[in-house]
């Protein structure tokens, strides 16, 4: 075989010596800070090898959590972890020794405290390279690589300088692949000093491929060692068999945990359940215990991390498959969680084994009830529960703000503390300014004793879950439905509005007087009309002449919305957009007939309105600037809620779905009504 293939079909190594005393040893948490790796040029057989450190260079994917340290490149002897991973300004990677308290770890933390190890060498795999570069300088730049781990190395290629090759670990016998003998590499002669090497490029990005795969290989052996030491950890006769270690067990495989971390997990989980801490050897080597201020681990919480993910993943999946989020971001997260597809009670039943629980020989039925009622350590619901019910609060306020309703736009949303009558006192009324005489003294202006009342009511209704849904994958049952009522939540508020325009509308408390009224409020036009420049005109001055309570001066108030059955939305509509008189005809229409209200309102119609009279309709002034209509939410939680109403039961469990608001009139100054027949 070529000697270049020989010589990266196998993890990449480079030395870089250990100097205690520059870079400091801290002897009571057993940890060396050390430079890893940097860009001076290696000569390999294929050519002088550069590698690029910048961030765009190294991938840090698995650094980023911590490396492992090891003897000698040798798997199986694993004395440490690295961790702080970083790129300094001088472009050279470094990293924090943590030794292990294992008996090799012990014994070459003290060698380097005695000066006897002096190298560190790094394992990384190369993923690119700069084919320019070969040409211009006969140096490979490598532009792409990936630090796989960390390693005492006792023998370095050259001891001479810092930084160089280290000696690879013994190639295995490999089979010939013919059954003639290879034939000896002539020498060449010696090349003038300016020529560049020839390197084949196609030959070095074929071995590069084989070094991937054999990378790959050796990442599955080392993940099958880590499965079986932490199975081993777990079955010792100290650790019971309890849900919770079971869940901790689930967890440390799960997210990559250590067989060190799991170890040091058992001992501080072993602690809380006797009330007092767990004593920790200081050398163990059939459990290999590290010290206690070894790389970070997780706390010792059951499967948190893991529930986490769980939650997240399955949240996605079901409000992807439900419709409620369709976006390309979600859809793409929703299938890297691995559950899009995948049945409720299957989702259940992965549930219950993340927690501990042995689901071998529960049907359907036993799953979905079992995942609806276990409950994780520590938490007071299911987590599977909880995310059905999260995703039927978001299928809720889909509903919600997808509703097609009109109240919104025009009327003033506010908030009240509770459900007790409260008191709102009007924007106008307020007494002009006074003239102040020199050296003269200014009086306090006041608020005129005008007030309107408004009161928040709840409105809810219940819905129910049941097993059945969960065994029948009935996404239906908590999507759709609460979707229809979060549209239904709308609604109500909705018809709570529109009802005060009906008829004359409600009795104002200020004057006892109803809220449209042609005699003393000035805004109720009685006779026949639809919206044009003429009935407009009339409209706009009763408006703009509405008095102050306390002065008596004109408000001058600009109405800001038409509201209108749908039977009158075209004819709205044509006012506002049209130079001249929709409703002129003949010779005159171009010539005379302008149209002064030509975008100086906006139309809103909606249908309610045309049950109670397809010819009326009102002006109604910005809310901001003057008292029309509020909408108070008790709290301000201007959205539906979603509460459990009953825990789980042999039935199910039942959910309330409510809303809790107040509607009222403030003033009748911002209002107008034109019966239109």
């Amino acid at each position: 075989m070529d000697i270049r293939s020989q010589a990266i079909r196998k993890t990449l190594f480079r030395d870089m010596r250990l100097d205690v005393a520059g870079l400091g040893t801290d002897s009571e948490s057993r940890t060396v800070r050390a430079a890893l790796s940097s860009e001076y040029a290696v000569e390999r057989p294929w050519g002088i090898e550069v590698l690029e450190h910048s961030a765009e260079a190294i991938d840090m994917s698995r650094a980023a959590e911590g490396l492992p340290l090891l003897w000698n490149h040798e798997c199986g002897q694993m004395i440490g972890a690295v961790s702080n991973i970083r790129l300094d300004a001088d472009r050279v990677l470094l990293g924090t020794l943590t030794l292990s308290r294992n008996p090799r770890g012990s014994e070459v933390l003290q060698d380097i405290r005695d000066g006897l190890l002096k190298s560190v060498s790094i394992g990384y795999a190369i993923d690119d390279i700069d084919d320019t570069t070969v040409r211009t300088d006969g140096r490979i730049r490598v532009t792409r690589w990936t630090p796989l781990e960390i390693s005492m190395a006792p023998v370095p290629a050259d001891a001479s300088v810092g930084i160089n090759r280290s000696l690879a670990p013994k190639e295995p016998a490999m089979a010939a692949e013919t059954e003639t003998p290879a034939t000896p590499v002539a020498t060449p002669a010696a090349a003038p000093a300016a020529a560049m090497p020839v390197v084949d490029l196609g030959l070095i990005r074929r071995d590069l491929d084989i070094a991937r795969a054999d990378a790959a290989q050796l990442a599955i052996r080392a993940e099958r060692e880590r499965v079986n030491e932490i199975n081993a950890a777990f079955e010792m006769s100290v650790v019971p068999s309890t849900a919770e270690f079971r869940a901790l067990r689930a967890r440390a495989l799960q997210d990559g945990w250590s067989a060190d971390q799991a170890r040091k997990l058992i001992l501080e989980a072993l602690g809380q359940q006797t009330g007092a801490p767990v004593a920790q050897p200081q050398s163990d080597p059939a459990m290999g215990i590290p010290s206690p201020e070894a790389a970070t681990s997780p706390r010792a919480s059951v499967s948190t991390d893991a529930l986490d993910k769980f939650r997240a993943g399955v949240s996605e999946a079901l409000i992807v498959r439900a419709g409620i989020d369709a976006s390309r971001e979600t859809v793409q997260r929703a299938r890297s969680g691995g559950f899009v597809g995948m049945r409720l009670s299957r989702i259940g039943e992965t549930y219950l084994r993340l927690i501990g629980v042995d689901t071998g020989g529960l049907n359907d039925d036993a799953i979905a009830k079992r995942a609806m009622t276990t409950r994780a350590s520590g938490m007071t619901t299911s987590d599977f529960a909880n995310i059905l019910a999260n995703t039927a609060q978001k299928a809720l306020l889909l509903g919600w703000d997808q509703a097609p309703e009109t109240w919104q736009q025009w009327v003033r949303i506010g908030q009240v503390p509770d459900f007790k009558q409260a008191t709102r006192t009007g924007l106008s009324g307020f007494t002009s300014l006074a003239v102040v005489p020199e050296d003269g003294e200014i009086t306090y202006g006041k608020f005129t004793d005008r007030k309107e009342t408004i009161q928040a009511v709840s409105y809810a209704k219940k819905f129910r879950l049941t097993y059945q849904a969960i065994k029948n994958d009935d996404l239906n049952a908590f999507t759709a439905i609460p979707r229809g009522m979060g549209r239904a939540a709308q609604s109500i508020i909705g018809d709570m509005v529109y009802a005060l325009l009906a008829s004359t509308g409600p009795t104002m408390t200020q004057d006892s007087i109803a809220l449209f009224d042609a005699s003393t409020h000035k805004n109720y036009a009685t006779g026949t009309g639809s919206p044009s420049p003429t009935t407009f005109n009339t409209a706009f001055t009763a408006m703009a002449k509405q008095a102050d309570p306390n002065s008596g001066k004109a408000l001058n108030i600009t109405p800001r919305f038409c509201l209108v059955p749908r039977a009158l939305e075209m004819t709205a509509t044509e006012l506002r957009i049209n130079d001249y008189d929709p409703a002129a005809t003949g010779s005159t229409k171009n010539q005379m007939a302008r149209n002064p209200f030509q975008n100086r309102f906006e139309v809103i119609a909606d249908a309610r309105l045309d049950a109670q009279s397809t010819t009326a309709w009102y002006l109604a002034a910005d809310p901001v600037r003057f008292d029309t209509v509020e909408v108070a939410f008790v709290d301000g939680i201007a959205e539906p809620y979603l509460k459990e109403d009953q825990e789980w039961d042999t039935r199910g469990v039942e959910w309330v779905v409510g809303v809790d608001f107040g509607v009222a009139a403030l003033d009748f100054r911002g209002m107008y009504k034109h019966a239109g027949a």
